[in-house]
């Protein structure tokens, strides 16, 4: 074994040099410590086109790479153009001219990387990790350099933190791995040239379509080409297995209507391939000091669109993490504590939306019964304590508790019994903070805001005012004000957890 690099040691080595890398490995390296970025060579995932809706603009520019997207040449999406389940197509424009990005993901991540070295971090290309081991206060990393199966030579850097950014592969994650049950979906690809342009209502938009074995989407990449993917779930599919990828690809786009129409006369560059595209999560996203971050942690189905968005806010918040146990060593486990439950809560949120548009599709096949079924939540609260509002709106003690606030002639608010306070770890500015929160039994983890309402705010005024609409106005005058109808479901919530109690007779 070659260790020739075993005595070069970093604040962080991070694992891959996808989005989630690039951006983790810049903000590290601009907050002022030390990292290697090891990035792998040639990986499938570079291969793919990606979509990017303007809501990742506001993450773009917290991280600092708003600017660079937007003057790399992208082509500016306005929309989507639909045609799913029984719709005969819709166009769907982004509001207010709001404009998205189409990429390839290696041009992607050549800007994001390119951020990363003008930040200070160090880029070794062609890197494939091969094993991550703690060793006393530093993690070992072992990698090898070069394209082959082995490579030319291994090398060893330490690093007090390590950062899995490598994507499905999962050089730690896969240790952790958590298949979504009862769900497998494989992507495949053809990147497509048409000379005379693509005939729709804007030649920017991102295309989708649903069939009944699965969906396609496609994306371009300038006027003339575009990527074209069909989804689908290889144990359902009426696939013929014997065949070779580009059969089976076109078979599958074959099923579709309108973009196997848009095909004719287009040309095929290359030969088409496959990935798989299954969702997971993992059983945990922390193992002493290595983080799992971005698709390493976990994968949405890509109904979402919100793949990249994802990894990069994950990758910003786990640069928060590392960079608050590096300055900060007595806020390490809160820190970690809150990537765990941040990265619970992300994914839960966006399957249960992607969930949600697979019910809107189609009954009638195994592929959308399977994707289609609501995941449902046996509490309102998850585990880092943030509220599901819309199953508070459905719930039968937050409404028993609206209703006799808006019966009851008068209040008489005071602390319940079972109020506790607890501090919880949240992101203030790039570093990790206690808050303090409201508790009971009924949500543990505590509150901090319900809809905008500042609770601990309103348990401070809510005994000095004997009416509703004078508590409102009390509170809109000392805080940021609120529409009523939030002032009323957040003083139902309390009501209803048990944090307040109205001694005032029902009328």
């Amino acid at each position: 074994m070659n260790d020739q690099s075993s005595n070069t040691s970093f604040d962080v080595a991070v694992v891959g040099g996808g989005p989630a890398g690039a951006v983790a490995g810049r903000l590290l390296a601009q907050w002022g410590h030390s990292v290697v970025i090891l990035n792998r060579p040639g990986s499938q995932s570079s291969l793919l086109g990606e979509s990017i809706p303007p809501s990742t603009r506001k993450i773009l520019d917290r991280v600092g790479a708003l600017k660079a997207m937007e003057s790399a040449g992208f082509v500016r999406s306005t929309g989507h153009t639909v045609w799913w389940g029984e719709s005969d197509g819709r166009v769907e424009e982004f509001p207010e001219g709001e404009t998205g990005f189409q990429v390839r993901r290696t041009d992607l991540d050549r800007v994001l990387l390119a951020l990363a070295e003008e930040a200070g971090a160090r880029l070794v290309p062609d890197a494939t990790v091969r094993d991550v081991e703690s060793d006393g206060d530093l993690n070992r990393v072992e990698y090898r350099l070069g394209s082959g199966a082995e490579g030319d030579s291994t090398h060893v850097v330490r690093a007090h933190w390590v950062l899995d950014c490598s994507g499905r592969s999962g050089v730690v994650a896969r240790n952790f791995r958590r298949p979504e049950e009862g769900q497998a979906t494989l992507a495949l690809l053809g990147i497509w040239r048409s000379p005379n342009g693509w005939t729709i209502p804007d030649e920017t938009h991102t295309l989708v379509e649903s069939f009944a074995d699965g969906w396609a989407w496609s994306v371009p990449i300038d006027q003339e080409v575009r990527y074209f993917t069909t989804m689908v779930d290889p144990r359902v599919s009426e696939m013929e297995r014997s065949k070779e990828v580009g059969s089976i690809y076109r078979a599958e786009m074959a099923k579709t209507l309108r973009m196997e129409g848009l095909l004719t006369g287009a040309v095929m560059e290359g030969e088409a391939w496959a990935c798989n595209a299954s969702m997971y999560s993992a059983s945990r996203y922390a193992e002493g000091r290595t983080l799992l971050v971005g698709d390493a942690a976990t994968f949405l189905d890509p109904v979402s669109s919100f793949g990249v968005k994802k990894a990069l806010a994950s990758a910003w918040r786990a640069a928060v993490v590392v960079h608050t146990a590096l300055t900060k060593p007595e806020m390490e486990a809160a820190a970690v504590e809150l990537h765990e439950g941040r990265e619970r809560r992300t994914y839960a949120s966006y399957r249960s939306q992607a969930a949600e548009v697979f019910r809107s599709a189609s009954e009638e096949h195994a592929f959308w019964e399977r994707r289609g079924r609501k995941y449902e939540d046996s509490d309102a609260f998850d585990e880092d304590g943030e509220p599901d509002i819309e199953q508070l709106r459905n719930d039968p003690k937050v409404l028993t508790a609206f209703d006799a606030l808006r019966r009851s002639p008068s209040i008489d608010l005071v602390r319940g019994d079972e109020l506790s306070v607890v501090h919880r770890p949240v992101i203030v500015d790039n570093e990790v903070v206690l808050e303090d929160r409201l508790a009971s039994p009924r949500v543990p983890s505590g509150l901090r805001h319900l809809r905008g309402v500042d609770v601990q705010r309103l348990l401070q005024i809510s005994s000095d005012h004997v009416q509703v609409p004078d508590l409102f106005e009390a509170y809109c005058r000392l805080d940021k004000p609120v529409i009523l109808p939030d002032f009323m479901g957040a003083l139902s919530v309390l009501l209803s957890h048990g944090i307040l109690v109205n001694r005032a007779p029902r009328g």
